[in-house]
């Protein structure tokens, strides 16, 4: 069961990605730069073509999602049971995509706007909401595997609408510097904020293409392996947001002083922005990879999915570090119009894995598979920091 829900979760994660971290930081840089020039009919505009989008694109993935995933699924494992439960938990999850959309475009525009609280607090709803339904739901005895993968899905629904009933809250209030005004829509900013972010929407691909990848490769090593290593790259997922949090200010402060015209202070402080994050991130990392049954023995109780979590969190999560330094880079790139090498750097990490489909195979040491898996991740930091560091982030230097 687990190893059908770490089939699908590439596919939340695109959504994810997609939502708050690339269209939803093109919205954030650009409700910023509205409110900071003021212009709040521009501002207006960029929430109406936010939920355009989200709406838009939440159907989109889901019908696509419901299609093709059946298609996708193989490619991660040949077990018959696995497939179908994967199914029946993208059929329950998938066809919430659009509010899931919505809850991320608009704490985007309230990032933007400078409000970093209420988006956290939707944040905090959403993690709660989903403990106490998965409780309710799941927690039962007499579930078979099939209701049971549905009730996790219908739980994480349920989180979903909670978060968006208060996201609507908050955006509807009369103190929100931004108005929903139906009329203030544009085509023009509609299609700005789908070039800047279908842009940064590159790295998201190629994430996900290499986190579905990463599937691939330890579900050749059997369905244990699978699902441990599924349970242990959840952990890296939890990472996203905290890196996130840092990113999306950064996205908005770096912005705001390169449209002021301060670029070598807008570098300095996205620098500091960056260590940071790297450097909280790194901790944690360094810690599971002491204590790795701190989380694993917290996530079942299968010996061998258990032992496989373990070792795989050994090996991936000293390197954190790296993957906190690339990802920082992408959000603080955002603001200086540098995405370049956070593209190319996801693009050779993407690249790397992708080589052990030609070797890897039900046979292969899984340490070995492992450890591709860490020098990628290790690749895309340095390539992505280094650079920045000697390229467009050197002396203040402009972007082309």
């Amino acid at each position: 069961m687990l190893a059908a829900v770490a089939v699908v979760f590439p596919l939340v994660m695109l959504a994810a990605m997609f939502s708050a971290g690339a269209i939803g930081g093109a919205v954030t840089g650009r409700t910023a730069r509205a409110l900071g020039s003021g212009n709040i009919d521009e501002a207006s505009s960029v929430l109406v073509c936010a939920v355009v989008i989200s709406v838009i694109a939440g159907v989109l993935m889901w019908l696509l999602v419901i299609r093709f995933g059946p298609l996708l699924y193989p490619l991660a494992t040949h077990r018959q049971v696995v497939l179908e439960l994967a199914q029946h938990y993208a059929s329950v999850l998938f066809p919430a995509m659009p509010a899931f959309w919505l809850v991320n475009m608009l704490c985007s525009v309230m990032r933007g706007s400078g409000d970093m609280v209420k988006p956290a607090l939707v944040a905090a709803t959403m993690l709660i909401g989903y403990s106490v339904f998965a409780y309710l739901f799941i927690h039962r005895a007499d579930l078979d595997q099939e209701s049971t993968i549905r009730a996790g899905a219908q739980a994480m629904v349920a989180a979903y609408l909670c978060a968006l009933a208060l996201t609507l809250y908050f955006i509807s209030h009369k103190n929100q510097p931004v108005r929903f005004n139906l009329r203030a829509f544009r085509w023009s900013m509609l299609g700005n904020l789908l070039r800047q972010g279908l842009l940064a929407s590159s790295q998201s691909l190629m994430t996900v293409a290499y986190a579905s990848v990463t599937t691939i490769l330890l579900g050749r090593l059997g369905t244990d392996w699978l699902a441990g290593y599924g349970l242990a790259v959840r952990l890296e997922l939890i990472m996203v947001p905290v890196i996130f949090g840092m990113g999306a200010a950064l996205i908005a402060i770096v912005g705001a002083y390169v449209g002021a015209g301060q670029r070598t202070k807008a570098i300095a402080i996205a620098w500091r922005g960056v260590l940071l994050n790297a450097a909280v991130i790194g901790l944690v990392g360094l810690f599971f990879a002491l204590f790795p049954g701190s989380w694993c023995n917290a996530l079942g109780s299968d010996a061998n999915v258990m032992e496989n979590c373990r070792q795989s969190l050994r090996v991936i999560s000293p390197t954190y570090l790296f993957f906190a330094l690339g990802l920082g880079c992408y959000f603080a790139s955002q603001g200086l119009n540098t995405l370049a090498f956070p593209v190319i750097g996801a693009l050779i990490r993407l690249l790397l894995v992708i080589s052990g489909l030609f070797w890897i195979n039900q046979t292969t040491n899984p340490a070995h598979a492992l450890l591709l898996i860490a020098c990628a991740v290790v690749c895309y930091g340095l390539i992505v920091v280094a650079g920045l560091k000697f390229g467009p982030w050197r002396h203040g230097k402009e972007s082309d």
